[in-house]
């Protein structure tokens, strides 16, 4: 962002608000190939679920369209494009509800994890994940490390899409550009610039009213 233009704030604790977004976009590009690798290798290592047969493979399906969303996100960013911002925003908190829909199915199946391997539906239906802890009496431990994980993951990810969604806010507020006059007579700064961006008040170019047109930009003649 150049010098000279309206500070949009930050996240991260000190990224620049722009910046810190294109490194969102890059992180769901990055989680997208991650996906797109355990879908290929049927490795339920590095994905938060994975105990319920009926969504074990959600997460990665709905991820690996990251590769489309994430690139779409970040073009919109760099070129100042709301629109397109908001369909990798709306991508995010898709992702959102997948999490928590994986969760609460997971939940339920490992409700059925004590006394799991000895029974005669650990037969029928297979479900290795929940067998391994079963059998190893992991249950428990299992559930707590799994809702820790889910939170973490979850509030991360909430955070992100926040930070997108704050950024498209002030994206169609408008940037402006401070005029300066550089120092003062006495040597010092000038202070009397606003430097804070506040949303509630928006841009100055909302309140000018319609553009003004010459004649013969509108085809009249005189």
């Amino acid at each position: 962002m150049p010098a000279h233009a309206t500070d949009q704030g930050s996240c991260l604790f000190c990224v620049p608000l722009k910046m810190g977004c294109g490194l969102i976009t890059a992180f769901h590009c990055f989680r997208a190939l991650l996906c797109m690798a355990q879908f290929l290798r049927h490795d339920v290592r590095f994905q938060s679920g994975g105990y319920n047969p009926h969504t074990i493979h959600l997460q990665e399906g709905v991820g690996i369209f990251g590769l489309i969303f994430a690139p779409w996100g970040l073009l919109g960013i760099f070129d100042n494009k709301p629109s397109w911002i908001r369909i990798f925003n709306r991508f995010q908190y898709v992702l959102l509800f997948v999490l928590v829909l994986v969760y609460c199915s997971d939940m339920v199946a490992l409700r059925l994890c004590d006394g799991w391997a000895m029974s005669l539906q650990a037969q029928l239906k297979p479900n290795a994940p929940l067998y391994a802890i079963s059998s190893k009496g992991l249950c428990a431990l299992a559930r707590f490390n799994y809702t820790v994980g889910f939170a973490v993951d979850f509030c991360v990810n909430l955070y992100f899409a926040q930070v997108v969604a704050k950024y498209i806010v002030k994206v169609e507020s408008g940037l402006s550009y401070f005029i300066r006059f550089g120092s003062s007579h006495y040597g010092t700064s000038e202070h009397t610039h606003v430097k804070f961006y506040d949303e509630k008040v928006g841009e100055p170019f909302q309140y000018i009213g319609p553009t003004t047109f010459r004649p013969s930009d509108m085809g009249m003649r005189l």
